[in-house]
């Protein structure tokens, strides 16, 4: 599991700071300890395991952030459902570049049913667990 701000650049963590609660497709389904099982803020920002990924719900039990990592162990991608920059909830991609940094951030699917990339929406939509588009 990962661990924000805990990273060591030897790899690995200090701590454990979030643990498994489930599993969707045989992606992990992370909640940070201590926490209801949705949280805000996000994924852990690095990953025990390359090329791994993680899943957050919110506290309804519904899809909220995936997160794929590079080999690594660094945010590769993120595909969020919320409100970015907009006053509706909408299915979106962010890339991130080797820093860490958002370098681009791409819209999958809005509101009723419209969706505009259909090959990342029907790749990842068997996570999208409570999403009503």
């Amino acid at each position: 599991m990962g661990s924000s701000g805990s990273y060591l650049k030897s790899g690995g963590f200090t701590h454990q700071e979030w643990e498994q609660v489930g599993s969707i497709k045989g992606v992990k389904v992370l909640k940070k300890n201590g926490t209801k099982e949705g949280i805000k803020g996000g994924l852990p920002l690095y990953s025990n395991t390359p090329g791994t990924a993680y899943i957050l719900l919110d506290a309804d039990g519904k899809f909220s952030q995936f997160r794929q990592y590079s080999e690594d162990r660094k945010m590769k991608f993120d595909i969020d459902y919320g409100r970015h920059n907009s006053s509706y909830e909408y299915l979106h991609i962010h890339y991130y570049d080797k820093n860490g940094h958002k370098k681009k951030t791409e819209v999958i699917a809005l509101p009723n049913n419209v969706i505009i990339n259909k090959n990342l929406y029907e790749k990842y939509k068997g996570f999208l667990k409570g999403i009503n588009l």
